[in-house]
Order: structure tokens, then C-alpha cells, then sequence
């Protein structure tokens, strides 16, 4: 996975215009199973590196992101996106909270209870 660099998104900015690269894991079909959060880096981001990946000031819900996204592209703007996923705490959904797997597992809401505006059927 790429760091996020101010340097090396001017170099691709140069190489490529208004190429996206992704760093995100697939989505899971299925948006009652997981949550996604999402970074996306781009020129006007505020800071850089680790702090940009860690930082809940830079966290977007997926709507956020694929607006974003949508925007810098027919910008020509090159960016880069990230994201995580967290399972989702529902009674319908395959998980035990209690299985070994997902013993440090931090959980987001389940999906009728989760607040953000969804984007094409995702939260």
C-alpha cells in the first residue's frame, strides 16, 4: 500500500492526470455485513502520511468518498483511496461477537440503525 505523499501525488498528478488509485479492499456485496470507511487522498487534503490514514478528521462515509471521487475525476485531479471495513453488530447478520475472530473487533452499527446517507445501497 502506497503511504499518502504530497510529493508522489504531484509525480502522478504530472504522469497521469486525473487517475485514481486504489488502495481499498473490495466491497462485500451485501451492505448489511459491514460498514466501510473511507480516506481519500488528493491535493487539498490537509496533512499527509500515517496521521491522513489514522485520522478521523480525514474519514469519510461512503457517500463522502464516491462524491469526492466523482468530483476529482471530472476535475482531471489524481487521488488515492482507502478505506477499512468493520462488521456490523445485527442479530440477522452471520457474526458471533462472541467467536475468537472478533474478540478486539471494533463493530459498527447495524445498518438500519446507522445514520450516514446511504450511496447506491451502502452506508
Amino acid at each position: 500500500m502506497r503511504i499518502p505523499s504530497f510529493k508522489q501525488l504531484e509525480a502522478d498528478q504530472e504522469r497521469e492526470r486525473g487517475v485514481f488509485y486504489s488502495y481499498a479492499s473490495a466491497m462485500h456485496p451485501n451492505p448489511y455485513f459491514y460498514k466501510y470507511y473511507w480516506w481519500v487522498f488528493w491535493k487539498c487534503s490537509p496533512f499527509e502520511g500515517h496521521k491522513f490514514l489514522n485520522s478521523l478528521e480525514t474519514r469519510l462515509t461512503t457517500k463522502q468518498a464516491y462524491e469526492l471521487r466523482n468530483k476529482l475525476a471530472a476535475e482531471n485531479l489524481t487521488c488515492y483511496i482507502y478505506n477499512s471495513s468493520e462488521p456490523r453488530l445485527d442479530p440477522n447478520n452471520p457474526f458471533d461477537p462472541a467467536a475468537a475472530r472478533w474478540k478486539n473487533c471494533q463493530w459498527a452499527p447495524a445498518y438500519d440503525d446507522d445514520n450516514d446517507e446511504p450511496y447506491k445501497g451502502f452506508k
